[in-house]
């Protein structure tokens, strides 16, 4: 055993990090916190044994994690608890459910995310009209009130240019407001996706046409899989401490081990709908460890004023899309105000929160 697993999961925060890293619209739920005690348990990953692509908010002193997919029957469901290492006990509730096909958003719900806009809950998730994946679209709910369990009522469908979509996401930045999602380089070719990005006039209404700005082209985010995919998926805004813009997102076959989470870095007053101002990542910014193969598709949030990053991985290689569980863990600022997430944390990494602030006696990675 390392001397990072002898320690347990740790991470250095010696920044002072705010909850600033969401902008005015909070993307993946990140709000601000309640005016509650600093938190402080004991856990260690996963936190819920069998689920993909989280999304989380830490709200009035409570955690909710929103899942869909073929582990919640399709449905849209939030789990909730005092702790992180409660979400797995939580019962899971159904916040929306699909509709019988053929309708929209019938069936294949995939990666709802959580955010907070306004004073009000969203949650875009991607679903499928019929058995066709052609037919995947970006859907909405919004909640009623200023609580994240609901209820919700259903939105409608996104009208995103270029047809198939699905991982959208809104956020504000400088003030403009922008989604971004995994589109189709080509609307007649399914076999690559890109990273695709449009203005907004509000969150359900785009302004203008699409531009990419992200398409998988490195060596490492180009693996072979057995469907012949090239993908760039799942974009997560970041907006550090010190202003600067990062986007994760997830690169190579989700259902396979080669699953990877990239980077793209939005130059200095940058634009984001400008294709060149953004810079990707000579690799992945999340690498695997024992008992959490293939780390992707993340959603960010804060727990007293520190960053957390929530995405999901695999105990055991070989296992599919079945096999993905969902993990959370600290991550931190480097002085320049690039993101540092270190290495993913497997069953062997307690992490340990004291008093609001995770164990700091290293860094992970």
């Amino acid at each position: 055993m390392d001397l990072r697993r002898a320690l347990g999961a740790v991470v250095a925060l010696s920044l002072g990090i705010a909850a600033t890293i969401g902008g005015v619209a909070t993307p993946a739920g990140l709000a601000a916190p309640a005016a509650s005690g600093p938190h402080s348990e004991e856990f260690a990953n996963p936190v819920v044994a069998a689920g993909a692509d989280p999304s989380m908010t830490y709200y009035q002193g409570r955690f909710h994690l929103v899942q869909g997919d073929f582990y919640n029957n399709d449905n849209i469901v939030i789990r909730s608890s005092d702790t992180l290492g409660g979400l797995g006990k939580a019962d899971p509730v159904v916040v929306w459910e699909h509709p019988s096909c053929p309708a929209a958003a019938c069936t294949k719900i995939w990666a709802p995310e959580l955010e907070h806009i306004g004073d009000r809950w969203w949650i875009y998730f991607a679903g499928q009209e019929d058995d066709r994946n052609e037919s995947h679209r970006m859907y909405a709910l919004r909640s009623t009130g200023d609580d994240p369990t609901g209820p919700y009522e259903y939105q409608g469908k996104l009208d995103l240019p270029g047809g198939w979509a699905i991982d959208g996401t809104y956020f504000q930045y400088a003030n403009a407001a922008y989604y971004f999602w995994s589109c189709l380089r080509d609307p007649e070719d399914t076999r690559v996706q890109d990273i695709c990005a449009v203005r907004m006039s509000d969150p359900m209404t785009p302004a203008g046409d699409r531009v990419s700005i992200a398409t998988p082209t490195a060596t490492w985010e180009t693996v072979p899989n057995n469907a012949d995919l090239l993908i760039n998926e799942a974009p997560q805004p970041l907006l550090a401490p010190n202003g600067r813009l990062f986007m994760t997102f997830s690169a190579n076959a989700s259902f396979d081990d080669t699953y990877r989470l990239g980077l793209l870095e939005l130059a200095r007053n940058g634009d984001p709908m400008n294709p060149g101002s953004w810079t990707k990542s000579g690799g992945p910014v999340l690498p695997g460890a024992p008992g959490a193969t293939a780390p992707g598709h993340n959603g960010f949030f804060t727990l007293d004023g520190h960053p957390w990053i929530a995405y999901h991985a695999r105990l055991e290689p070989n296992t599919g899309w079945a096999g993905r569980s969902i993990r959370v863990q600290p991550f931190n600022f480097t002085p320049d105000g690039r993101p540092r997430f270190g290495m993913a944390y497997g069953p062997d990494d307690p992490v340990v929160i004291d008093g609001g602030k995770p164990d700091t006696n290293q860094t992970p990675g």
